[in-house]
């Protein structure tokens, strides 16, 4: 049964809503060239975890008592002009299709939100991102109403899905190995130093690695480290997060769907990865925790993930992702070389009155978010 809007409760999820929050991710896909429904098995909360130390949900609940929609909000230091800065990010806005298009139910949705960011001041910065083909969403989020909280655009974020279809040339005369338990001091040292100059990059410590909630599954020898002089001068991780995120298909738009048969019907001899079926999951491992020094970043930084991906290979992953600021050299090269399928979002500063001043202070300029983490 469909409720009016003024019947909807708008409140924190409670523990006991936690199937109902998988639900609700699992059945509400979203649209573009290939429709995804962001899953979130075996539980919702150990998923959050990854996005930050602090997770909160709000729930849109019908009168019946069913989870009808979600937001999530967590908050995490990012480096933001150089210093370590908390910020919340906003995601998983769901509702379900006979909700959707009602203006009140995200007006009392967002008035939810900035509840839980008043009780929060040492947040003052939150952002979001939204899809580039989710046109509708950001012309009506970003036309900034009356009821609504501010959204400014700062920037684009490029998720390039690189298939791992064959071996990729290293350059000689540089030392890459995996890592091991000893060198999460020096990681962390390196992420810190190196991660300072790319806006909204996450803010790593040991502690941080170590963490079994925030680091989910993330193992040291899951890292690929570069050397020199005895010292760590580069890393990048390939983060299998499947175990409880995951990325399923749920149905392909125009030639795409059409000729996906034919695709996969070749896929073998030319030795690239097929499409999954509508239902099946994106088999893929997330390229995280890509740093470098600043002086040969870019070539190193592409070594890296040329050494990750043919690791990736023997451990029967299809696809990689990885996350880079429009912008940013790093992203035009990747996608040459590997042939990347590329997902624009748009990325935003949300903000309400109380936050504006904050929010115009920040000059983002190429962002380089952490993709893992969202």
């Amino acid at each position: 049964m469909v409720f009016p809007t003024r019947d909807i409760r708008f409140e924190p999820a409670r523990p006991e809503d936690e199937p109902e929050l998988r639900r609700v991710m699992r059945e509400t896909a979203m649209d573009g060239t290939i429709r995804l429904a962001f899953a979130r098995e075996p539980n919702f909360y150990a998923a959050a975890a990854v996005e930050g130390p602090a997770h909160q949900a709000i729930v849109a609940r019908d009168p019946e008592g069913r989870v009808v929609g979600l937001c999530s909000r967590s908050t995490r230091t990012l480096w933001v002009d150089r210093t370590p800065t908390q910020v919340g990010y906003l995601s998983a806005l769901r509702l379900e299709e006979a909700y959707r298009g009602r203006r009140q139910m995200l007006q009392r949705g967002f008035d939810a939100v900035r509840a839980l960011a008043q009780a929060d001041p040492a947040t003052t910065l939150h952002m979001t991102t939204i899809f580039e083909d989710n046109a509708p969403a950001i012309r009506f989020l970003g036309a900034n109403l009356e009821g609504f909280p501010r959204y400014r655009r700062i920037g684009t974020v490029r998720t390039l899905a690189l298939p791992t279809w064959r071996r990729q040339r290293v350059p000689a005369g540089l030392a890459l190995r995996p890592g091991v338990d000893a060198d999460l001091p020096q990681l962390a040292a390196l992420l810190h130093s190196e991660l300072r100059r790319h806006p909204l990059a996450p803010v790593w410590t040991e502690a941080d690695l170590r963490d079994p909630a925030l680091c989910r599954g993330l193992r040291p020898s899951d890292f690929t480290v570069a050397e020199r002089d005895g010292r760590l001068v580069g890393c990048v991780a390939l983060w299998d997060q499947t175990a409880y995120k995951q990325s399923i298909v749920m149905g392909y738009e125009g030639g795409l769907g059409t000729f996906r048969g034919l695709v996969n019907l070749a896929a073998p001899l030319l030795n690239v990865p097929r499409l999954p079926a509508p239902g099946e999951a994106v088999p893929h491992a997330t390229l995280s925790h890509l740093a470098a020094e600043d002086d040969d970043e870019l070539p190193l930084s592409l070594a890296l993930i040329a050494t990750a991906s043919n690791r990736a290979i023997g451990a029967g992953y299809s696809w990689l992702t990885l996350g880079v600021g429009d912008g940013d050299p790093l992203g035009d090269e990747v996608k040459r070389q590997y042939g990347a399928i590329e997902v624009r979002a748009a990325l935003f500063l949300v903000s309400w009155p109380e936050g504006h001043a904050a929010a115009d202070a920040v000059t983002a300029r190429v962002p380089r978010l952490e993709i893992a983490t969202l």
